[in-house]
């Protein structure tokens, strides 16, 4: 379907800050499962396992959102296919 230049660029503009949100969002969790290693591995403590399998979880999920999102970013880009309403 053909949109008027202007939706478009509206719409790719939306999902590049969508793309952004969801790499920072990534970026964050995989910090934060970095600290969860170094600190199981430093101390050693009752719990540090389950904070860095927590971590992990979070970051994988952080992960899949991005490659969702980045993906329908390039669907928009480069096919020009228009992403259901949100």
């Amino acid at each position: 379907m053909n949109y008027p230049a202007e939706r478009r660029e509206a719409l790719e503009e939306l999902w590049r800050g969508r793309v952004q949100s969801a790499m920072n969002c990534y970026r964050d969790a995989k910090a934060e499962c970095a600290k969860a290693i170094s600190a199981q591995s430093d101390v050693e403590p009752p719990d540090g396992s389950f904070a860095y399998r927590r971590a992990l979880r979070i970051e994988n999920t952080a992960l899949a959102e991005y490659r969702r999102v980045l993906t329908i970013f390039t669907d928009l880009t480069v096919s020009g296919v228009v992403p259901p309403e949100d």
